[in-house]
């Protein structure tokens, strides 16, 4: 064994001591390094290849390399936990597999398993301890699906809380989201997924910890932990190594399921098998702690039951991309309750982890609304998280709207939600890479968006029935009914294109069109919610004196938006129908509409 020189001291750590026990530094003592030929180690035929290490305290990366003449069939465990799952390589193939390690009692046990595992090297080697805060402190996340942050084109309309936490912190501090889906405390570690936040951490750090909605899952052994050995893995490993590192463990509660009682007419406690004992850890340790469990399960009984619902990840057909026949799942989250989760949790550290409340934003009211004519409606707009300023505590209430933000405020409004994008089946004029595609192609899905609003051509509009899962022996098919945009068509005023048509979302929406989503988005929530609204029928007394510049498609909708309240037109007995909405104008009609619609 190729030591150049052993640390001189062994360290150790108690959990209830705040003051962090540093590594030896690189200036004190040479790092271990060591490389081991595994070429004529023969593996056993249960047990495969196993390597034990013993190595001074510190961070490791564990390399392990497989291949060879024959064919490499294998997997790695390190320190128990499995890290690589089985693979495959083609004979004369080799893979080089890096890990980060934290020691267990003082030894790294590498173990490789299966029907060839051809190891050739083993190499340990030790990192420099991080003995000065970083840069900027950094809050790392390590938790399972309710918190993983979430990649839209996969996954829409799923996001885990931890994807919306930084919106609540300042640039002065680092958010780094580790959660994964799937994961219990136990899987999580050995996956792998702790050690290597604690190879990277730096003293000042915080690591948020909560598990417990996959932990007591008695059929996947992978994923199952008792609550003793859960409560032994979350003080030991987890809250230990962090606080040995000079970090500080932020330990939580599973997030809460909205599980209703209808018997007692109210959301009832969730995951208690867990959430109890992990209380139970933050009394008996003084830990920093966040009962997100309790602390949600309480607002929800405050809210009203469909809002706090609408938060979750139960979703109408075509809204999920991975599930296109709808969910009712009421355990993830939509953006919505992931917003509110994380707001919720973000409340809950002034109290809880005072030192890291100097780095959450103020919630300041927009400074540039002051004696505006809809200070009010904007005011009230933000308190209900209806519209978000343009930085620097600006709402600017007199620039222009875009079709696409007005689209998602009025969708918004009315309790619409977008659809997943569907390449080759998908909303006009956009690709994943726009930001309201979600938006376009649930408004296109339900008919909200007038043909006359598109470019370059205007798309006829047909209902069809759209096959979501064929029919097979046992089930019928299942089916939604979808409206779809053509793609050519006659254009404006009879010009004929053969263009595809185009939303234009970044184009600033006049006013005219503006009445016209506003009124379709109306119509749809109040047919949804068993009211009839046909705007087509109404025809408003009051005339403006510039109603024939009012485009012929959209003079019902004005008419309907000024009988409902929506509008009122310009003050000066005009409605001005091809200014563009400014951003006032907008949050005082999406305010009326939400209103109307309670």
């Amino acid at each position: 064994m190729k030591i150049k020189k052993l640390i001189s001291i062994i360290l150790t750590v108690s959990l209830v001591s705040v003051g962090m026990i540093p590594f030896a530094s690189a200036e004190e003592t040479e790092l271990y390094s060591e490389t081991f030929d595994m070429t004529k180690v023969k593996a056993d035929k249960e047990n495969g290849v196993i390597k034990e290490i013993e190595v001074p305290d510190g961070d490791y990366t564990v390399t392990v390399i497989t291949g060879g003449k024959k064919e490499t069939k294998a997997n790695i465990y390190i320190n128990g936990g499995e890290r690589v799952r089985a693979y495959t390589l083609e004979a004369g193939a080799e893979q080089v597999n890096e890990q980060p390690v934290v020691p267990k009692d003082g030894k790294i046990t590498v173990q490789v398993i299966g029907e060839a595992p051809n190891v050739t090297e083993i190499k340990v080697e030790q990192l420099p301890a991080r003995e000065e805060p970083g840069e900027k402190p950094t809050i790392y996340i390590a938790g399972d699906s309710t918190a993983q942050t979430y990649n839209y084109e996969k996954n829409y309309p799923q996001t885990g809380w931890g994807q919306m936490f930084a919106d609540f912190f300042t640039d002065d501090v680092v958010i780094e989201n580790r959660s994964m889906a799937g994961r219990s405390s136990k899987s999580y570690n050995n996956d792998g997924r702790l050690d290597r936040i604690l190879t990277e951490m730096h003293p000042g750090d915080y690591v948020f910890i909560q598990f417990g909605i996959n932990d007591g899952d008695v059929n996947k052994p992978e994923r199952y932990i008792s609550v003793e050995d859960y409560k032994d893995l979350i003080v030991n490993k987890y809250m230990g190594e962090v606080t040995k590192r000079g970090g500080t463990p932020v330990l939580m509660t599973a997030s809460a399921a909205s599980w209703w009682d209808e018997e007692n007419n109210k959301f009832m406690e969730s995951r208690a098998d867990y959430a109890d004992p992990t209380r139970e850890i933050a009394e008996e340790t003084g830990c920093a702690f966040i009962d997100a469990n309790r602390l949600a399960t309480d607002m929800w009984n405050v809210m009203d039951k469909q809002d706090v619902l609408d938060g979750y990840f139960i979703c109408e057909p075509l809204e999920s991309k991975a599930y296109p026949v709808g969910t009712d799942d009421h355990t993830h989250l939509k953006a919505k309750g992931a917003k509110r989760m994380a707001k919720m949790i973000v409340d809950a550290i002034p109290e809880s982890v005072p030192e890291l409340g100097k780095y959450l934003k103020t919630e300041e009211m927009f400074t540039d609304i002051r004696n505006h004519w809809a200070e009010e409606y904007i005011t009230l707009a933000q308190l209900n998280g209806m519209v978000d300023g343009q930085g620097d505590g600006k709402f600017n209430p007199d620039a222009n709207v875009t079709r696409a933000e007005f689209l998602k405020m009025a969708m918004d409004a009315a309790g619409i939600v977008g659809h997943a994008y569907r390449e080759g089946d998908g909303a006009m004029g956009v690709t994943t890479d726009d930001w309201y595609c979600y938006y376009l192609q649930g408004a296109m899905d339900k008919g909200l968006i007038p043909s006359d609003i598109f470019i370059a051509a205007a798309p006829q509009i047909e209902k069809t029935t759209k096959i979501l899962a064929e029919a097979t022996d046992s089930n019928e098919a299942i089916t939604t009914e979808i409206f779809v945009y053509s793609d050519v068509t006659s254009g404006h005023d009879g010009f004929v294109s053969t263009g595809r048509p185009q939303f234009a979302g970044d184009r600033a929406i006049t006013r005219e069109e503006m009445a016209a989503i506003a009124m379709n988005c109306m119509s749809y929530s109040a047919k949804n919610t068993n009211d009839e609204v046909d705007i087509s029928t109404i025809a408003n007394e009051e005339v403006f004196a510039d109603v024939n510049e009012i485009a012929e498609a959209y003079k019902n909708a004005v008419d309907a938006a000024v009988s409902y309240g929506v509008i009122s037109g310009m003050g000066d007995g005009t409605f001005a129908p091809k200014d563009n909405l400014t951003r006032a104008q907008a949050t005082v009609v999406i305010t009326k509409l939400a209103d109307l619609l309670k």
